[in-house]
């Protein structure tokens, strides 16, 4: 889960600027040094309080403010690791975990921040799809700090692609632990649980997500999947768009599919072929499917 922005290029270029002017003057005489440092641009120190205006900027999707104000501490602070790292968490948030990555990875050393640097590094190594490095940056972090949740729950995820569903649950617990108002959580265990096939559980967690924030599409649909997984198809498509319909009715049908419900199927894969308004080429491959899936059960079933 990640997703305008400060240019980290062009902050690095600053300071960098700023440290070969003062290195260079240390040569100088002393009225030449006094011309030199009286040239240089002024850069007050940036107001008590502004990378905690940043974060909470950051907290509520507002990246443009959020990136002026960690701007402001860098250009007076290059060296500021809490702004680095919040600048790193910008370019995670933005959706580009290219640029984050360098950062975090560099400050992984830097005392105060390694446990939440490592706990970026592994986030974005995962989203990149280095699943070995990141899983070994993410298990780093909660040895230092295991209060970092958001380092636990991506670790869920990975124990949930091995499906060691013991690890994974108890990876979302402790995330729950230091975040117990995290829709995301419920959402991710929610998926867990659906994987496993433990409906109720999965359902359960699902309807708290969207209790705690009823603007989560993602959970909306994990819950729809999950209702198409308990034969409940009619609740799955409660409150469902016209424009997302052929979609929810592909789904549907395709989990009908899966159960082994071959009425059922077919019908809600025509009914996606025909809500659309376009030619839904994934209905009509899921549709194919289902006659080979029925002839084979046909088949099967002659045999015996």
């Amino acid at each position: 889960m990640f997703r305008g922005c400060v240019r980290a290029s062009g902050l690095v270029a600053v300071a960098a600027a700023l440290l070969v002017a003062l290195a260079g003057c240390e040569t100088l005489s002393q009225d030449q040094m006094e011309l030199e440092v009286a040239a240089l641009p002024m850069v007050e120190p940036a107001a008590p309080g502004t990378l905690a205006l940043a974060e909470r900027a950051l907290s509520e999707s507002r990246h443009e403010d959020a990136g002026q104000l960690i701007e402001r501490v860098l250009l007076a602070e290059p060296e500021n690791w809490e702004a680095r790292l919040l600048l790193a968490e910008l370019h995670l948030a933005s959706g580009d975990p290219g640029r984050a990555e360098p950062i975090f990875e560099s400050l992984i050393d830097k005392a105060d921040v390694d446990g939440r640097a490592l706990q970026g590094h592994g986030i974005v190594l995962t989203l990149q799809g280095n699943l070995d490095r990141g899983m070994e940056s993410l298990q780093r972090a909660v040895a230092l700090d295991s209060g970092l949740w958001r380092a636990w729950n991506a670790l869920g995820y990975h124990h949930d692609s091995n499906r060691d569903w013991a690890a994974a649950a108890d990876s979302y617990r402790k995330a729950l632990e230091g975040n117990p108002d995290s829709a995301l959580i419920y959402n991710n265990r929610g998926y867990s649980m659906l994987m496993q096939k433990r409906l109720k559980e999965a359902v359960a967690d699902f309807n708290r997500a969207l209790r705690m924030d009823p603007e989560f599409e993602v959970a909306r649909e994990n819950l729809r999947l999950a209702l198409a997984w308990q034969g409940k198809y009619v609740h799955a498509m409660a409150g469902a768009s016209n424009r997302d319909m052929p979609r929810i009715l592909n789904n549907i049908g395709f989990i009908a599919v899966m159960r082994g419900d071959y009425g059922n199927a077919e019908a809600y894969l025509l009914r996606a072929m025909e809500a659309d308004p376009r030619y839904n080429e994934t209905a009509a491959r899921n549709l194919t499917y289902l006659k080979q899936v029925r002839e084979l059960a046909e088949s099967d079933s002659a045999a015996n």
